[in-house]
């Protein structure tokens, strides 16, 4: 198993989990640096397991589990950008916004 560095962005994602795809989608849009290892995938099954994450995708910042469901709307399955912004960070050419 790779090592995993304390300060990055690890998603876990789970196949055909629509939060894993809103959440990767985010991602790639604000150009927001991640590391992809697949939940079922061996290394993927022993950080769930290592962090106790109960719920997909499995979201580690800085080597500390977050609760995927804090990154979303609740009911509409949609990432809440200002949340998102504070938990994730911004682009790396993003400008301060009010």
């Amino acid at each position: 198993m790779t090592p995993v560095s304390q300060d990055r962005i690890i998603i876990l994602p789970a196949r055909n989990c629509r939060r894993s795809r809103k959440i990767i989608e985010y991602l790639e849009e604000e150009e927001i640096s991640f590391t992809r290892i697949e939940l079922e995938s061996t290394e993927g099954l022993a950080l769930a397991e290592k962090h106790q994450m109960r719920a997909s995708p499995g979201v580690l910042v800085n080597g500390v589990s977050v609760n995927p469901f804090d990154l979303l709307i609740q009911g509409e399955c949609r990432v809440d950008k200002e949340t998102a912004r504070r938990v994730l960070g911004d682009r790396p050419s993003a400008e301060g916004s009010g």
